[in-house]
């Protein structure tokens, strides 16, 4: 049923959209979501068959991702997310679809990644607000290492059954992708927003999921850590109060925690942040991606 040999498929900027032919006369279509995807940007890829598929498997810098199931067995799609440093320009996603017979065949599917401008802000700080000392330096870098264990242990299944929502209402303060310069020198740009609100407030969940960790960081303060599945997680920073437990299945918007000033933070508000696979991913995005 399906076609044997390798087929690459076009980078279509204009429409993201590409078609080809399966061997017994079935078509496939590989859509992307939406037309044009920037740094720091939420996206889907579906594939859709004319005739049933039982797997679909994709495939990026020699990374795997996972595809989720829809309409019958005949289209599958995978959430997947830029990172905000990823350089612009023409990439390509290799597609193993394999069908009832067992068959697989691949295809590359093409796209431009597009660049997209973050504002800067410089600042002059007193040395010691900009330099950690080196036993706060020390726990940093104890608590970098249990992060990247939450990314490495993530629930292998589609876990949202919804839509992404934003966890309050409240101004932004500091946009995704801010690149901050201290005494003058870069800093590492801003992977969330920040958003205003009074302590207090109630933090309600982006979507269904699993809580994957709590704790009290030195940079985030009292922290809840969500998987939605499929390397998908969303982060609460800055809370004075925490609802939920690790292990805990929370549904979208439960309240799970407090709007606080905990952590490295000058007043009350919410850190959201969003994480796809290795990417640092503008939170707006992935809820514009599933609206």
């Amino acid at each position: 049923m399906l076609i044997r040999s390798l087929i690459c498929i076009g980078i279509l900027t204009a429409l993201s959209m590409a078609f080809f032919s399966q061997g017994a006369g079935a078509e496939v279509q590989v859509r992307m979501t939406p037309e044009n995807v920037g740094q720091g940007e939420a996206y889907l890829v579906t594939v859709s068959s004319s005739e049933p598929l039982k797997d679909v498997r994709g495939e990026w810098r020699g990374k795997a991702f996972s595809f989720y199931p829809a309409e019958s067995g005949r289209s599958y799609s995978a959430a997947l997310g830029i990172d905000l440093d990823e350089e612009p320009g023409r990439y390509g996603h290799l597609l193993s679809l394999t069908d009832e017979k067992g068959h697989v065949s691949q295809a590359v599917f093409g796209f431009e990644v597009l660049k997209r401008e973050f504002p800067v802000q410089r600042l002059t700080l007193p040395k010691g607000m900009v330099t950690l000392s080196s036993k706060n330096l020390s726990r940093v870098r104890r608590e970098s290492e249990i992060v990247r264990g939450i990314w490495q242990s993530g629930v292998k299944k589609k876990l949202w059954k919804r839509e992404f929502m934003v966890p309050l209402e409240g101004e932004v303060i500091s946009g995704f992708g801010l690149r901050r310069i201290l005494n003058n020198k870069p800093r590492n740009p801003h992977s969330g927003v920040d958003l205003r609100a009074s302590a207090e407030t109630p933090v309600l969940a982006s979507s269904d999921g699993v809580v994957a960790f709590t704790g009290e960081h030195f940079f985030s303060g009292k922290c809840v850590y969500l998987d939605h599945g499929l390397e998908i997680f969303t982060m609460y920073f800055h809370l004075s109060e925490i609802r939920v437990s690790q292990g805990q299945q929370v549904n979208l918007g439960q309240v799970i925690g407090t709007v606080g000033s905990t952590g490295r933070a000058t007043g009350p508000h919410l850190h959201w942040g969003v994480r796809i696979g290795a990417s640092r991913v503008d939170p707006f995005s992935l809820v514009r991606l599933f609206q």
